[in-house]
């Protein structure tokens, strides 16, 4: 499955000739692009809007399971009636007759939602979109994973990979893991090998070796960026927060608030929601419940934040394209009062991870 993530590994042979084809890349079609990261390539059209693939489509190669109203929403990336398939890149026959792109035969799509060029607002929608993506090559010692600082570099099982200003030696490595390279590895890429005076070969990105940190346990954590003269090994990070925008503690996880503490809510969030008049959105929100989070006249859409305007002209924010809201039920910073004991679906908060939470039990 495309992805962010690391590539699998078929021995040091195999692993050094897919990651040399891979960072060299191939041509792209007519009409296609992909922009740099320091992960890897995100795939967009000729106006730079974001390219997705959809989790349904791995079981029937060659064919897409988005129709009907599902292409409202996910536009196919179609392609011109002169383009012609070339490496990676196919073009499949959709029900309707139409013809669309797919690579790595994984169709391509567009999110309607997304606002602006490079906007991924569609990632991870409904746990089955995923941004069309080329990743950077990793040995098979190392992947690339998710937290809340971005795309990092990770040990094969997904633990956070940390790097030093200085040296790490005897009492030193009781807490840091070096992640030792296998003997018939070799160098590529921006992946460097340092060998001990013992003989130890251990692997190195962008020339700073790389240690695991002793206490963290699950993918995901970072608990080595507290020590003084550590770093995660951050490839690309996070979309950048709002300037209005705060972090604070709850029972369910830190969350993300406006100025004074408060926590946002995303409107329409879950669409896979039952609960409630079908087709009821703004229509059906108690406005003496939820107020709508105004924008300033001057301010400026950022990261996965955009910014609506309204049918009386004031603006609103919205994140990955669904209007954002308080609750007057909360009063102090972790409040999350609009989604306590379960609550309408139709409403999450927002964690700092950038995930949504909805119809928690806890806290509030």
């Amino acid at each position: 499955m495309m992805g962010r993530g690391g590539m699998a590994v078929f021995g040091a042979a195999a692993l050094l000739l897919a990651a040399a084809s891979a960072w060299a890349g191939e041509p792209l079609p007519p009409g296609l692009q992909e922009k740099a990261q320091g992960d890897g390539w995100l795939f967009a059209d000729a106006d730079g809007m974001t390219l997705y693939t959809f989790d349904r489509d791995e079981a029937t190669p060659g064919k897409s399971n988005c129709t009907g109203e599902c292409a409202v929403s996910w536009p196919p990336m179609l392609a011109k009636g002169d383009a012609k398939p070339q490496g990676h890149w196919s073009i499949i026959t959709r029900d309707d007759g139409d013809r669309q792109w797919a690579y790595k035969n994984f169709p391509l799509y567009k999110y309607a939602l997304d606002a602006f060029p490079g906007a991924t607002f569609g990632n991870g929608v409904n746990s089955v979109w995923r941004v069309a993506f080329r990743p950077i090559p990793t040995p098979g010692e190392t992947k690339i994973g998710q937290t809340v600082l971005g795309q990092v570099l990770t040990d094969a099982k997904g633990l956070t990979l940390y790097s030093t200003d200085g040296a790490c030696a005897k009492d030193c490595l009781k807490t840091w893991q070096p992640v030792a390279a296998p003997w018939l590895a070799n160098p590529f890429a921006d992946f460097t090998i340092v060998t001990s005076d013992s003989g130890f070969r251990q692997w190195a990105f962008k020339g700073r070796p790389l240690y695991r940190y002793a206490q963290d346990v699950a993918p995901g954590e970072i608990g080595g960026v507290k020590v003084t003269g550590w770093s995660a090994v951050v490839l690309e990070p996070a979309p950048p927060l709002p300037p209005w925008a705060t972090v604070q503690a709850s029972d369910a996880g830190e969350l993300i608030a406006n100025e004074k503490g408060l926590t946002v809510y995303a409107h329409e969030f879950n669409p896979r929601n039952r609960r409630g008049p079908q087709n009821c959105k703004d229509e059906c929100i108690d406005t003496a419940l939820w107020s709508p989070f105004l924008a300033a006249d001057d301010a400026k859409p950022i990261g996965s934040w955009a910014i609506v305007t309204l049918p009386d002209g004031r603006k609103q924010w919205s994140y990955k394209g669904r209007k954002i809201y308080t609750n007057a039920w909360d009063q102090k910073p972790g409040d999350f009062k609009g989604i306590r004991f379960g609550g309408d679906r139709s409403w999450a908060a927002i964690m700092r991870s950038g995930l949504p939470m909805q119809g928690v039990t806890v806290g509030g």
